[in-house]
């Protein structure tokens, strides 16, 4: 019959076999985090990082993009009732050629576009019917230029002495007249309207259209009606 261990063998040997059992299980256990560190440091594949990069993003510029909308749809609407107009009423010819000028130091209709409806009146100081209409004339201006009309008077002589800048300026002031006059002593805004009355008035609306024409004096009330139904478009067209 074989013997027993000496007690101090036996607990030496069980100590040992604690000692490595412990040192086994921290062993396994840094080696479990040390693969979880690893597999949370490896890249991301190339198909992953395109996927990333392709997935859509909030659009920050949708106020830029409704202003250029915006501005598309009211170039195409102008666009459409300059096509319309063209195709209804003729264009108004510019003011060509002055010899001078009273109550301004220049003015034509292009520079006013888009801003005003203006009102060409042909006149001479010494015909007796521009004499009659002149007050008329001169009361649409006090009545309506602050709401967008520019009246123009182009002073084209029917006699010689017409053609005389001071003389037409003294009947100017007596007329009380305060809208910008244009000397036409040659004639050429005249022809390019092809005109041929005294007094004659052409309406032209803020696209440059002449949009109503009258010879003679009378129809005054007609007159005002356009010039009043030419304000209120301009004010409802947008940019205009």
């Amino acid at each position: 019959m074989r013997s027993l261990a000496p007690r101090p063998l036996l607990l030496a040997l069980t100590l040992i076999l604690t000692v490595g059992a412990i040192a086994f299980v921290e062993l396994r256990f840094d080696r479990a985090s040390s693969n979880e560190s690893q597999a949370e440091a490896v890249p991301p594949t190339a198909e992953e990082t395109t996927a990333k990069t392709t997935e859509p993003r909030e659009s920050t510029g949708e106020p830029q993009e409704q202003v250029e909308r915006d501005a598309t749809t009211e170039r195409e609407d102008a666009e459409e009732r300059i096509a319309r107009k063209e195709a209804e009423f003729s264009r108004a010819a510019e003011i060509i050629g002055p010899t001078g000028f009273i109550n301004t130091d220049g003015v034509t209709i292009g520079e006013n576009l888009g801003e005003k409806v203006v009102l060409v009146e042909f006149w001479t100081y010494s015909c007796y019917n521009c004499q009659n209409a002149q007050p008329y004339i001169s009361s649409f201006h006090e009545e309506y230029a602050d709401a967008g009309l520019l009246v123009i008077g182009v002073h084209r002589p029917e006699f010689e002495f017409e053609k005389d800048y001071a003389s037409v300026e003294s009947a100017v002031r007596e007329a009380g007249i305060d809208y910008p006059v244009v000397l036409d002593n040659d004639a050429a805004t005249w022809d390019a309207y092809d005109n041929r009355y005294w007094p004659a008035w052409y309406l032209i609306d803020a696209d440059g259209f002449v949009r109503y024409r009258h010879f003679g004096e009378g129809a005054y009330g007609e007159t005002e009606a356009k010039i009043q139904e030419l304000l209120a478009e301009k004010d409802q067209v947008p940019n205009l």
